[in-house]
């Protein structure tokens, strides 16, 4: 048997049916997820003003920055091995829980610095108690890691569901009766609880202190690119929030926090949907060229197929969203929805290759491109800013996506071995028909619609889902897109496993 031949078989043969079963419960999971969340905050949006959304968003990029900082990667270092790492479990669990109380320790003395730095002396009795999840982050069972690896995200939904769930029980009765940040701290203070809790429920690991240097150096060499990626996001996002908290105010920061949760991190739930079905699922097919390449272009695909019309639509009906559901308290997130509408598409793109870069174990290529971006941010992010408040700042963030992405495409189609025009295909069949959407529905709004209600808002939505798939289904027919086939193909293996 060839080499290529023999890597090949190691592949479990039930691979299809785990990765369609994992479809349906990581879908599942997002789509409770996002709705929750969402409900969620716009019931907080009314109940809450902006500075506080400001202030809790300032300390999460406070905790956020220390985290990442000290990221071991050692998580994602346990996914891709495709040996036996079970006997690595304790000492990546030893050095997480040190990190994490060494981390507490740290921010719980340096809160007052924090808070002379940006002025607001809030920080300090607010940064001391969200401290308090890094312990339970810490003793959290390192076990479920294996949900992901072995693509069992049954038990993974629940993991992921039970912390919002609690978050939302506490926040929603705490915002009525408060009706200020301490409500956002005390629930996320409770949903990293849950979270710790859960753990030893639904996974039998139990770990123990145990640390050798030789497991550890082990994981880290894999690892450290993570760790590098890590710092570059962190730098990006976090440095963001930090710099329109300090120099454009907390009232300021609210709003672009706020614009986030309503488009950034619904995306961002897409996104993070195909990296744990993705990551695990390539890294198991790895060791198949062919295979690998197959999965990356029906993964951009399906992602194009349903993240570019949901950007585009809430791009062309935010405004409408906003004074609908939030009220005209709000509108100032509108043009930072928008762009950051147009930041999901690009987004999309590069999802899968980058998912590639990491399963395939070149990190290192990701982490380089992310460094340029970083590059980017800081060239445009003070100008920009300065002449247009946050929406330069946001802008400048949407660039440092934008412009180092040719790279990302470039290096990712030479990795998978395919040509430009089957890369791209599976994008541009629906930014044109996404754009065709947006136009008719611009129409729409202005010839007959010209104050949107409830009913008209949901009208429009109803049109351009119509709109889009009968696009859809026309360049399935006659120029062979193929997005329809692939969902039937999908659904006929679900519906044969279940």
């Amino acid at each position: 048997m060839s080499g290529k031949a023999s890597l090949s078989a190691r592949i479990d043969p039930s691979f299809s049916c785990k990765v369609s079963k994992g479809i349906i419960w990581v879908t599942g999971s997002s789509i409770c997820a996002r709705g929750l969340s969402f409900i969620s905050a716009i019931i907080l949006a009314r109940l809450l003003v902006p500075s506080d959304f400001g202030l809790m968003a300032i300390v999460m990029a406070i905790i956020t920055l220390s985290q990442q900082t000290t990221e071991t990667g050692f998580g994602s270092a346990l996914i891709q091995r495709q040996d036996r790492s079970e006997d690595l479990l304790n000492t990546a669990w030893t050095f997480e829980l040190i990190r994490y109380l060494i981390l507490s320790f740290i921010m719980f003395l340096a809160a007052p610095l924090f808070a002379l730095f940006l002025k607001e002396p809030r920080v300090v009795a607010i940064l001391r108690v969200i401290t308090l999840s890094f312990v339970f982050q810490g003793m959290s069972n390192i076990g479920v890691i294996y949900f992901r690896k072995n693509l069992d995200f049954r038990k993974q939904f629940i993991l992921e569901i039970a912390p919002i769930v609690a978050n939302i029980l506490v926040v929603i009765p705490l915002a009525f009766f408060l009706r200020n940040v301490w409500a956002l701290v005390w629930a996320t203070l409770t949903s990293s609880m849950a979270t710790c809790v859960i753990s030893y429920f639904i996974h039998p690991y139990r770990p123990c202190l145990e640390f050798e240097t030789k497991k550890a150096r082990d994981l880290f060499n894999f690892g450290k690119w993570i760790v590098g990626s890590c710092l570059i996001s962190m730098a990006k996002r976090e440095g963001v929030t930090m710099f329109i908290g300090k120099f454009l105010g907390m009232s300021t920061l609210g709003f672009y926090n706020r614009a986030g949760v309503f488009s950034d991190k619904l995306f961002q739930q897409m996104v993070g949907m195909v990296w744990k079905l993705g990551y695990p699922a390539y890294s198991q097919l790895q060791v198949d060229p062919i295979k690998l390449k197959q999965a990356c272009l029906k993964t951009l695909q399906l992602l194009a197929f349903i993240g570019i019309p949901m950007a585009g639509g809430l791009f062309v009906l935010s405004r409408d969203f906003v004074l609908l559901f939030l009220t005209n308290k709000w509108l100032q997130i509108v043009p930072l929805i928008q762009i950051l509408c147009l930041q999901a598409i690009i987004g999309f793109i590069n999802t899968p290759i980058g998912i590639v870069f990491q399963a395939s174990g070149r990190p290192s290529i990701g982490t380089k491109i992310s460094a340029l971006g970083v590059i980017v941010l800081i060239i445009f992010l003070y100008p920009l800013s300065s002449r247009w408040g946050v929406v330069g700042a946001v802008f400048s963030l949407f660039l440092s996506i934008l412009l180092p992405s040719p790279i990302i495409w470039y290096a990712g189609i030479k990795i998978i071995g395919c040509s430009f025009s089957e890369f791209f295909k599976p994008v541009l069949f629906p930014l044109i028909n996404t754009g065709v959407m947006i136009s008719i529905i611009l129409i729409i709004k202005k010839i007959i619609f010209m104050q949107v209600n409830f009913v008209e808002f949901f009208g429009l939505i109803f049109i351009g889902i119509i709109i889009y798939f009968a696009i859809t289904y026309l360049f399935d027919r006659h120029l062979n897109y193929g997005c329809y086939r692939l969902i039937r193909k999908r659904l006929v293996v679900l519906r044969e496993n279940f």
